[in-house]
């Protein structure tokens, strides 16, 4: 993203707002100082969405969470952003084909 901020700067951003809220875009470009058509622009430059990046997002997090002992899968769902722990499970199994808890002990 030359001359705009990185994707990692995207991506660092999203996961510092997800344990509040989900992270738009509208709230993300406007945080990052670009016009919401622009970082689309951008991503897309990249072969990325907004909401692919979302979703790495979470998943880069949600797997180094639930490979921490003792968290719990609900916990982990909320510090993603999500409300309900059965949607973080579905989006997981999503994302990897297997649900959090068998991740976890898949190890």
């Amino acid at each position: 993203m030359a001359g705009s901020p990185k994707i990692s700067t995207c991506k660092a951003l999203i996961a510092e707002l997800l344990p509040a809220c989900y992270p738009t875009i509208d709230h993300t470009a406007r945080l990052l100082g670009i016009p919401v058509r622009t970082l689309q622009r951008r991503l897309r430059e990249h072969g990325q969405s907004y909401s692919q990046l979302v979703d790495a997002v979470r998943m880069e997090h949600a797997r180094r969470l639930l490979r921490e002992p003792g968290a719990h899968v609900n916990e982990v769902a909320k510090a993603l952003g999500y409300a309900d722990p059965s949607s973080f499970s579905r989006a997981f199994r999503r994302w990897t084909g297997m649900a959090p808890r068998g991740y976890r002990r898949r190890g």
